[in-house]
């Protein structure tokens, strides 16, 4: 296939090589059938050349070498390229009616015909390319089985030939959709692993500082303090009190910096709040889905529950947009009491409820199944549940209960 044809998008080395060759076998049959074309014209006049049938040749190869460098370099518009097109064939013709075999020139035409006028376009103009080159040659030699069967044949090849190759098109095509796809998603899954190992090792290290760092400065603290009270008059007092002021001066950094390897949504809000950022990320994401967050608690939870709970929101939503395609998605956050309705409470419960398509909890797993797999997991080592509720016919919810430990400093 010639250059100035629209060019095929090569996917693979494979694809690269076939197009390649297409256009180079085309190019070589026009330069050998057009200097056939000058010999017979040359033989046809005793060795005198036919002035006429030289210059339709140098004009026929003149505009095919120019439309085929122009499209090469991609500035060839496709009314120009049919111009192009109509000046090729109109030469053609001109040389036809002085050199009967210009007419074999007719096969390398059927190939352009095809890929500049289309499917049904180019048939009919192979169909006419065909009937001009057997009437050629008819006229000028007496038609005959091989002056009629040859241009029909090869008209016939030409359209079955200019059919594999649009499949192979169309087959290129699809393979370079694909790929874009897959290399779409493989960046959006690395972008994300990123991102959970970031958090993740933010929640770890936090975890470490609160449980080694600021529980010592929170020991030191009280020890102090103890020793302080216990002897008011001890010479070392001074020293004391100001070692215990160093101390709970270094605690508070301490919770500072913990606070600050906390998720990034929850970062100057409460949980509530943080609930209300990821709902607001999900609804700017999916135009016309609603995303509402309800409830509330009377206080914050520690930071590392916080995460957890902000966590299993992010990925509870994340799996029901991707999966269920839902209208409606609700989040409540709940504290749940002790005893009595005085008691402060010792349970954080967030449910992640949605209206989309639910999933069989007992079939094979899953994407969205690997992560529910994660939440449980998170949520469990901070010593909670989670639940899940899912119908096959619709809706999908999440339950993440969690409790509240002691005030331990």
């Amino acid at each position: 296939m010639p250059a100035s044809v629209p060019e095929l998008p090569p996917e693979s080395a494979g694809v690269r090589v076939v197009f390649t060759q297409l256009q180079v076998a085309l190019h070589t049959l026009v330069a050998a059938l057009l200097t056939l074309t000058l010999v017979s014209a040359h033989r046809d006049t005793a060795g005198e050349p036919d002035l006429p049938a030289v210059l339709a040749a140098v004009g026929f190869a003149g505009v095919y070498v120019a439309g085929t460098v122009w499209a090469r370099r991609r500035e060839a518009t496709a009314a120009a390229r049919l111009w192009w097109l109509a000046a090729v064939l109109g030469l053609w013709a001109a040389l036809v009616v002085q050199v009967p075999e210009a007419a074999y020139l007719a096969f390398p035409l059927f190939f352009l015909a095809q890929f500049l006028l289309g499917v049904w376009a180019g048939a009919a103009a192979v169909a006419a390319l065909a009937a001009v080159a057997v009437v050629s040659l008819g006229v000028h030699d007496g038609f005959t089985p091989a002056g009629i069967i040859g241009p029909a044949v090869g008209a016939v090849v030409a359209l079955g030939l200019g059919a594999g190759v649009r499949a192979l098109h169309r087959e290129s095509q699809a393979r370079r959709a694909v790929i874009a796809e897959l290399v779409a998603a493989r960046t959006e899954l690395a972008a994300r692993e990123r991102e959970v190992g970031r958090e993740a090792e933010r929640a770890r290290l936090a975890g470490e500082i609160h449980d080694t760092v600021a529980q010592g400065l929170a020991s030191i603290g009280m020890l102090l303090h103890a020793a302080e009270r216990t002897d008011p008059a001890h010479p070392a007092v001074d020293r004391i009190r100001l070692a215990r002021e160093v101390a709970a001066e270094n605690l508070t950094e301490t919770r500072r910096l913990i606070a600050a390897l906390r998720p990034a949504p929850l970062d100057g809000v409460t949980l509530a709040g943080a609930l209300g950022r990821v709902a607001d990320r999900v609804r700017a994401e999916n135009p016309g889905l609603e995303v509402a967050v309800d409830g509330g608690l009377t206080g914050e939870p520690p930071a590392e529950l916080a995460a957890a709970l902000v966590r299993v929101a992010q990925e509870a939503l994340t799996n029901a947009v991707r999966h269920g395609s839902p209208h409606r998605i609700t989040l409540t956050l709940t504290g749940s009491p002790a005893d009595s309705p005085t008691d402060s409470p010792t349970l954080v419960v967030l449910t992640i409820a949605d209206d989309g398509r639910g999933f069989d909890l007992t079939a094979p797993r899953t994407a969205a199944a690997f992560g529910l797999d994660g939440m449980a997991r998170r949520v469990h080592d901070l010593g909670g549940t989670l639940d899940v509720d899912s119908e096959v016919a619709g809706g999908t919810t999440v339950r993440a209960v969690l409790p509240l430990p002691g005030n331990d400093g």
